[in-house]
């Protein structure tokens, strides 16, 4: 993985270079943000920088044998660690590395749900058990293979429970040349005795028209399209993919439909279970999809109240959307709602019934916009 193969974040990729360039490597670094911002390529792309033997001013040179080796996943002193499944009695995730090269090899870009796909499991809760974190020591015991760093890449270590804490030690005082990489989402859910160890390195959002870019030249997508979808996504290219998948055409409609159920005033009561039967059906990924789609139609009526007019990604019915939830929201109700759908967001992917979730939070919804119940 080279930098130039990393959409956007310039400024990031330029910092690490210098870093490097300079002799700064920290021993224990943590890119923080969402994956679709593209944590999991920075870091590979900067561990492949790290061992080349002819780095550029600008990336690695992709030509060394370190670099080849990089490429494929197959470097001796490249060490993976992530979250899986607990299946067929496997206890670490070096027996999962086949997997892994597999999926990394089709997009860098990973979501944990595409990875559990991969196993037939997206409904079974993966993790790092202390055999991991045991064998993430062992096979850091060992010298390294070649001149260099020894580098331990761990993904989403949100998922390491208490066991996590067998690690301190050599998070604090690695071997010498080590250097330890974590790629996470959500620092809250980091146990904190591994965050204090770290140096945070936060990775922005991809700009909008580099990712547009990105979607015409990966996905063959028109240039209009492609920057809507990147104004949907919000900086994260694994939210775009899953709004081109998961249409955002037909998330418009489900919206627009629940919208005009809320501020309806004589709604059928019947009518919030009728479409939270229909958002039931939907495939959880596309239920995360319909989240990311309402926050981002949440956006875009801030935009209205606070420039006066609509941006220009709204197409068709949006804009009477948006003009209707401007005149019955106001910033304290918004911060409200996005809250409740993060909420949402999170408990869908963590496999709560959408349905149940959608219909409370309906009702809720309704209640808010009502003068007589503004407190509920």
């Amino acid at each position: 993985m080279q930098f130039k193969d990393i959409i956007g974040q310039g400024h990031l990729k330029q910092q690490l270079i210098s870093s490097v360039r300079e002799g700064h490597v920290p021993h224990a670094q943590m890119f923080l943000g969402p994956l679709g911002f593209g944590g999991l390529p920075i870091a590979m792309a900067y561990a492949q920088y790290l061992n080349c033997v002819n780095p550029q001013p600008a990336d690695s040179c992709g030509e060394c044998p370190s670099c080849l080796k990089m490429q494929k996943l197959a470097h001796p002193d490249l060490h993976f660690s992530f979250p899986f499944p607990n299946i067929e009695n496997k206890k670490i995730s070096t027996e999962f590395i086949t997997e892994w090269r597999e999926v990394l090899n089709q997009s860098p870009y990973l979501s944990l749900h595409r990875w559990m796909v991969k196993f037939n499991a997206e409904n079974k809760q993966p993790n790092i058990p202390i055999k991991e974190c045991q064998d993430v020591m062992r096979r850091l015991s060992f010298k390294a293979y070649e001149q260099g760093y020894k580098i331990m890449l761990i993904w989403l270590p949100e998922y390491l429970g208490k066991e996590g804490n067998t690690l301190l030690k050599i998070f604090e005082e690695p071997p010498a040349q080590t250097v330890f990489l974590l790629v996470a989402e959500n620092l809250e859910t980091v146990l904190s005795t591994i965050v204090s160890r770290m140096q945070i390195i936060k990775v922005p959002p991809i700009v909008q028209q580099q990712l547009a870019d990105a979607l015409v030249n990966l996905q063959q997508l028109q240039p209009d399209e492609a920057y809507r979808i990147a104004g949907l996504a919000n900086g994260d290219y694994i939210e775009a993919l899953d709004l081109i998948n998961h249409s955002a055409g037909e998330h418009a409609e489900l919206f627009e439909q629940w919208i005009e159920i809320i501020l309806s005033r004589n709604a059928d009561p019947m009518a919030h279970v009728r479409w939270a039967d229909t958002f039931g059906a939907l495939g959880r990924e596309a239920q995360k999809s319909f989240m990311v789609y309402a926050l981002h139609i949440l956006r875009e009526v801030l935009h209205l109240q606070v420039y006066g007019k609509p941006s220009d990604v709204l197409i068709g019915s949006e804009k009477n959307v948006v003009g209707d939830m401007a005149g019955k929201f106001n910033q304290e109700k918004m911060a409200r709602l996005a809250d409740w759908l993060n909420d949402a967001y999170y408990h869908i992917e963590r496999n709560a019934s959408g349905k149940i979730l959608m219909l409370d939070l309906s009702i809720r919804l309704t209640k808010l916009v009502k003068p007589q119940n503004a407190a509920v």
